[in-house]
Formats: C-alpha cells, structure tokens, sequence
C-alpha cells in the first residue's frame, strides 16, 4: 500500500486495476477526480439519487450511456435518461451490492472503473467490522476482474483506526482534503 498527499492535480492517475481510497473533505465531489478514461465504462454506487448523479456526470462531460449507477438509500429512483440504473438497496445490504457488482464486473469484461461514492453511507449503517469485510471482498473482486477501484471517504467523519483498517484493503491511499 502506498499513501499519497496529491492535492496539485485534480484527475486521479491509476494503472489498470488498482483499488484506491480517496479521502475528501464533505463539500468535495469524487466525480471531479475521475480520469477521463473513467466516464468509458464507469459504475457508480451512490446515495444519490439517479438524476442527481446523471447530473454531476453530464457536467463533467462524461457519455452517460457508458455510466451505470447502483442507488444506495431509499432515495428516488424515478429517472428516464441514459444512464442505466436499477432499484436502490439499502445501506446495509452489503451481500445484495456485492452480488449486482459482480454481475456487473462481468459485463465491463476486465476494462472499467468502479466508483463507491461514500464510503461513510456503509459505516452509518452497517458495523465497522461488515464494512471493512466487504470492501476487502469488493477491493479482491474488482482487481480480480481487472476493474479499477476508487472508494471515497469523507475522511473528517472518521476516526483513525477506522481509516486504518480500511486502508488495508486497498492498493494506495489518496488525501485530498
């Protein structure tokens, strides 16, 4: 695991599978950290709703054919666009969410990104010790499948030895607070 303060560049720079921990501070927007390659074949776990997130990826210039979206929360799921999208889990559901992402690292067949918005959403939720379970399973799955991992914290909501154990499951660690 590497750790790394890149704050002067906004476009994350990752090598084909990596899993990565993005740390931001709560006004910051994953998406804007995206690489361009990203918006190809992108999978989005969100709380937000699918509108909000078609969104945040139209003004990012992202093709919203090439995005999927997994809603987290019971959050609205009336949207008519491009994107694709499916019923919302909720936070907790963990094996649920694991079970549409792997269907879903199928279909990208070795070539796409994986973006979970919020990793704080899980640990509301579900117990530190699940959440960090799962994304040891989800980290080892996507970089099995070739699928690169970025999982976002707001990283001043959580303790330290939270962020520690997270940290274990992931290929580098990016501050950008």
């Amino acid at each position: 695991m590497s750790s790394s303060d890149d704050t002067l560049t906004t476009e994350l720079t990752l090598e084909p599978g990596t899993q990565v921990l993005l740390s931001l501070s709560s006004m910051a927007s994953p998406i804007e950290q995206l690489p361009a390659r990203a918006y190809r074949n992108l999978i989005v776990v969100s709380s937000e709703s699918p509108s909000n997130v078609a969104d945040q990826f139209r003004s990012v210039g992202a093709d919203l054919d090439a995005v999927a979206h997994i809603p987290v929360s019971g959050a609205d799921t009336d949207y008519d666009g491009p994107m694709w999208t499916c019923d919302p889990l909720v936070p907790d559901d963990l094996t649920g969410l694991s079970m549409r992402l792997s269907r879903a690292f199928e279909a990208l067949d070795g070539d796409g990104y994986l973006l979970v918005e919020n990793l704080n959403v899980f640990l509301l939720y579900a117990s530190e010790s699940r959440v960090v379970r799962f994304l040891d399973h989800l980290t080892e799955l996507a970089a099995d499948h070739g699928i690169t991992g970025i999982y976002s914290l707001v990283g001043d909501a959580v303790d330290d030895g939270t962020c520690d154990r997270i940290r274990l499951s992931v290929d580098a660690d990016i501050d950008r607070r």
